[in-house]
């Protein structure tokens, strides 16, 4: 799961390069120890928080019900969170002040996702927080955190992409667990909708993805590169989707889906990467 977090970073720092030419290896490696901090934040409090209303009490992977000490995940989860954002503030020191502006933004999604009062995954806007924060937000900032001189077209279609690669993560996450959420008042797009319309969602969303990649490719705001360096990929997509459709009245039979979410988005926003490099060297 910290691969949502490093992500942005990467695709970012590939964009800055295939612009500019240019790469600080150290401050992109600074600023991805600073973003898993705040990531292990997120998800240890997440599994605090989640305790407290009892829908994790069945999450055997739940950090809380590994150690028994709410009290230790909840200190862990805010000394990490210290020490991510203290980190990222002195990285980003040097960096246009609007960058700082959005990636805080980008954590206080964090907190209106899971914390109380706010709460507002239990209210179905879960993957609403998670493609602003991963995408618009990050994406952009590191983007001027790492040297570029203001925000451009091509990173703004990125933020987009990764934004979306990272929300059919959480998207994902909810279709074994539809019981669980409602007996705790959870009201996840997967509750709302139904696993089996949400297969279709999800179908339509990933073949988006892939359809907007290549429209972007040929319209030039993106190099094709991209989209020939995606499509390797689509085999992890269609393997994520398949298994949706055809086991979405089987919960127990979809757990493994957020893993395969989670390939797709390592390997489509690497892919993400490997294209816009592409594009650098065959300019040089």
């Amino acid at each position: 799961m910290y691969s949502v977090g490093i992500m942005p970073i990467l695709v970012s720092a590939a964009a800055v390069f295939a612009t500019t030419g240019q790469a600080d290896m150290l401050r992109t490696l600074g600023l991805c120890l600073s973003s898993i901090l705040i990531i292990a934040w997120l998800n240890l409090s997440n599994d605090y928080f989640d305790s407290l209303t009892g829908v994790d009490t069945h999450k055997y992977e739940s950090w809380v019900n590994i150690t028994r000490s709410p009290r230790t995940i909840f200190v862990t989860a805010h000394a990490s969170l210290l020490a991510g954002a203290g980190m990222l503030f002195w990285l980003l020191s040097q960096s246009p002040a609007i960058a700082s502006k959005m990636l805080y933004a980008a954590i206080c999604c964090g907190y209106l996702y899971q914390g109380p009062p706010f709460r507002l995954s239990y209210q179905g806007l879960g993957e609403a927080l998670c493609f602003v924060a991963f995408g618009p937000l990050a994406v952009n900032a590191f983007y001027l955190a790492q040297g570029a001189p203001a925000l451009s077209t091509q990173s703004c279609i990125l933020s987009v992409l990764v934004g979306v690669s990272t929300s059919a993560i959480l998207f994902c996450s909810h279709f074994h667990q539809v019981k669980g959420d409602l007996a705790a008042g959870k009201r996840s797009p997967i509750v709302r909708l139904g696993t089996e319309t949400g297969a279709q969602v999800l179908k339509v969303t990933v073949g988006l993805v892939h359809v907007g990649l290549l429209a972007t490719s040929l319209l030039g705001y993106l190099p094709l590169t991209c989209w020939t360096s995606a499509m390797v990929a689509y085999g992890s997509a269609n393997a994520m989707v398949s298994l949706a459709e055809k086991n979405a009245h089987d919960p127990e039979a979809l757990r493994p889906l957020k893993l395969l979410a989670t390939r797709w988005h390592i390997l489509f926003c690497t892919m993400l990467c490997l294209g816009l490099v592409l594009k650098r060297a065959m300019l040089t």
